[in-house]
């Protein structure tokens, strides 16, 4: 054991831990960037925890789990929905899903009485997230007809009627065109919005 005050320090020992720790985030923005924007924070976490836990050697790209697939929920578009509905991203995660080249899926149930009353309920809930998670003002009608299979409310002969009979969406493009489009209203986002909180609570 070395007892002199003239001892050498140990290597490192009076290195900047800032200087460090900024190293460390370098290397984890530089990881991140691989990645397309969406998953980008989740990359970048799993890195900077990687390095920060002293693991040897650089990282690759099969440092990522496959858990990164599915980030939108977490730190993508989904957490400025979860921001607007004041909940718990994760809390989110449990009823809306978005996977890969932006699938959206409605993971969670909407009560209603009627066909009609459910078809424009999940539709405008559906609407709601593209628009506010993915930028999608615009919704295809062949998206919200899968959407409406999925929950059992899809009434093949009122589909269109149904909707333009509510004041919350509006129908876009040419009468009987098959590239029809919906939009939500004002009154509509303000739906979409109560109904996905309604949604999450229950």
């Amino acid at each position: 054991m070395t007892t002199s005050k003239n001892a050498t320090a140990e290597p490192g020992r009076n290195e900047d831990p800032l200087a460090a720790l900024g190293v460390q985030v370098g290397q984890a923005i530089e990881f991140a960037e691989i990645y397309p924007e969406p998953y980008r924070a989740r990359a970048f976490d799993l890195a900077f925890q990687r390095l920060n836990d002293g693991a040897p050697g650089t990282i690759s790209a099969s440092a990522v789990p496959v858990e990164t697939a599915v980030t939108p929920i977490v730190t993508g578009g989904l957490a400025v929905v979860a921001r607007e509905i004041e909940v718990d991203p994760r809390v989110l995660a449990r009823v809306v899903s978005i996977g890969e080249e932006n699938k959206l899926s409605i993971l969670g149930r909407i009560d209603g009485r009627t066909k009609a009353e459910l078809q424009v309920a999940y539709s405008v809930v559906y609407c709601y997230i593209k628009e506010r998670a993915l930028n999608q003002l615009d919704t295809p009608i062949a998206e919200l007809r899968e959407l409406c299979q999925l929950h059992a409310c899809h009434d093949t002969n009122n589909f269109t009627a149904n909707f333009r009979k509510s004041d919350l969406i509006r129908e876009l493009g040419e009468k009987g065109a098959q590239r029809r489009t919906y939009r939500l209203s004002t009154k509509g986002v303000e739906a979409g919005k109560a109904l996905l909180k309604q949604m999450v609570a229950g």
